[in-house]
């Protein structure tokens, strides 16, 4: 019986003296700590941990920001800043595409909303125009390899002159040499400045009502029914405003007007002999041919021209985006 209680007097001392040690051991045996990823615990305490999380990414890489950031006036800010500054040293601008233009636009300084707008537009822009040239080396492969469905989705896209009394499955050499040089002039870019300069017209740099509830940057007009929005004060209008998911969609339909029109088909004929002399093709230049774009004729013209010098917009003209 002693010799039991013994034992267990020396276990109890044993405990207690191991006790403290275990407590203090990391910290007294400088023995380094398990990682915890605090962020994994912020997650499961609601979006506002989240969102914080996902404002400082801004920190570490300034070219990209997530959707909750884009109503944020001082991160915006920054961001427009950068990537105006790096386009104007020609380094290539970064895959930004915003979705809809900031809903707070109007609270920015006029400065600071000039320069969002125009950060916002330049990539997506440049996007555009990327998506044109990758629909031209399209037609180019189509004609090299005689794929006539494709010729023809191409011609009724760029309402090609007859295409719809057009049997594509029944073209000669000489009928498909008429479409490809058609579809040559009219399957290109537009200049940048030209784009940003119309896009700050028709939307009053992003604050008008098209422009925030249908992401319509350019005013085009649409006659089919319950589509698009109709202006105000004129309900009972037998057109609406083209309204579209997202700003890339309205830089494309945008550049697809211009480029299938038939109220523009100076401008793609002067666009293709600069080209075919070796000439860049400014938008200062083209906006010569905008006269039928508005109701107000030549006098948009001049409106464009100046809107362009003003801003000085031809310096982002050879704008380049990053590649993938």
């Amino acid at each position: 019986m002693a010799l039991r209680s013994y034992h267990e007097i020396i276990y109890l001392l044993v405990i207690f003296f191991l006790l403290p040690i275990g407590f203090l051991g990391p910290t007294f045996w400088k023995t380094p700590q398990l990682p915890i990823n605090n962020k994994i615990f912020e997650r499961n305490f609601g979006n506002t941990s989240v969102n914080i999380d996902k404002l400082s990414n801004f920190n570490t890489n300034k070219n990209y920001l997530s959707s909750d950031q884009f109503n944020n006036k001082t991160v915006v800010s920054e961001w427009s800043k950068l990537i105006l500054n790096n386009t104007k040293i020609g380094v290539p601008v970064a895959r930004m595409y915003f979705p809809y233009i900031p809903r707070n636009i109007n609270k920015y300084e006029t400065n600071k909303k000039k320069s969002v707008f125009i950060a916002i537009l330049i990539p997506i822009a440049l996007r555009g125009n990327e998506l044109v040239l990758e629909e031209r080396k399209l037609m180019n492969s189509a004609f090299s390899s005689n794929n006539i469905y494709q010729i023809e989705q191409l011609s009724k896209k760029y309402k090609v002159k007859n295409f719809k009394k057009t049997n594509f499955s029944e073209l000669n050499r000489l009928e498909l040499v008429k479409i490809k040089t058609e579809l040559s002039k009219k399957i290109n870019v537009i200049p940048i400045s030209m784009i940003i300069a119309q896009a700050i017209i028709e939307s009053g740099w992003g604050s008008s009502r098209f422009a925030q509830q249908g992401n319509a940057l350019f005013g085009e007009w649409t006659w089919k029914n319950h589509t698009g929005i109709k202006p105000k004060g004129n309900l009972d209008a037998n057109f609406s405003v083209k309204n579209f998911n997202n700003l890339l969609d309205s830089v494309n339909s945008y550049i697809l007007n211009l480029n299938s029109h038939p109220a523009y088909k100076h401008l793609r004929s002067y666009r293709e002999k600069q080209i075919q002399i070796g000439k860049n093709v400014t938008g200062y230049e083209l906006s010569y041919f905008l006269e039928n774009y508005a109701e107000i004729g030549f006098e948009y013209v001049i409106k464009v021209k100046n809107m362009i010098k003003n801003n000085k917009l031809n310096q982002f003209e050879y704008s380049k985006l990053e590649n993938f």
